[in-house]
C-alpha cells in the first residue's frame, strides 16, 4: 500500500508527464516557419523543407526548381514563362521562407539567399534575358593548398616554442 507522500509524488509526476505530452508537436514540413528553430540543425532542416515545397508551374522545365545547390537556369526564350506563369512568385516565396527560418543560409554555390532574390528580380523586371545562378568558381582565398594548411600551425608552434624559451614558462 502506498503512503500519502509517495502517491502524491506519483500522481504529480504522471500529471506533469501527461501535460508535457499535450504540447509535443511534430515538425511542420509544409509550413516550416511554424517550427521552433532552436538549434542550427533544426533551422537547416526547416530550410530544406522550404525547398521541398514545389509548384506545378516550376516543374515544367528542369532549371526552374530551386534545390540545395541553389542553381536556377532559365534561358532567354523561357524568361517570360518563368516570370509570368507563377514560378517567379513561388521561387520568391521559397526564398523568403528560407530567409525566415535560417537568415544565414548559403547554397552549395556559396551564394546567399539575397543573391538569388536579386538575380531573379532583375531578370523578371526586364524580361529580356534569362539567367543562370550556377557560379561555382574556385575561391582563390580558401586554404586548400598544402602551403595554406601547414603554414599557420607551423607559425603557431614556432611562436609558442619561442615564447616558452624566452620566458621560461
Amino acid at each position: 500500500m502506498m503512503n500519502g507522500k509517495s502517491s502524491f509524488l506519483f500522481c504529480f509526476s504522471l500529471g506533469t508527464f501527461l501535460l508535457l505530452l499535450t504540447h509535443v508537436h511534430a515538425e511542420n514540413r509544409t509550413e516550416p516557419r511554424k517550427n521552433s528553430n532552436l538549434s542550427p540543425f533544426e533551422s537547416w532542416r526547416s530550410a530544406y523543407f522550404c525547398m521541398m515545397n514545389t509548384s506545378d508551374s516550376c516543374t515544367i522545365k528542369d532549371g526552374y526548381t530551386l534545390g540545395i545547390n541553389g542553381v536556377l537556369n532559365v534561358h532567354d526564350s523561357d524568361i517570360k514563362t518563368f516570370c509570368n506563369d507563377g514560378c517567379y512568385d513561388h521561387t520568391l516565396a521559397v526564398l523568403s521562407c528560407i530567409q525566415d527560418v535560417k537568415s544565414d543560409f548559403f547554397f552549395q554555390t556559396k551564394q546567399p539567399v539575397s543573391y538569388l532574390q536579386n538575380v531573379t528580380h532583375s531578370a523578371c523586371a526586364s524580361q529580356l534575358y534569362g539567367f543562370n545562378t550556377n557560379v561555382t568558381t574556385k575561391n582563390p582565398n580558401s586554404a586548400t593548398s598544402l602551403y595554406g594548411r601547414v603554414y599557420m600551425p607551423l607559425v603557431s608552434a614556432l611562436t609558442t616554442m619561442a615564447f616558452i624559451a624566452t620566458f621560461g614558462v
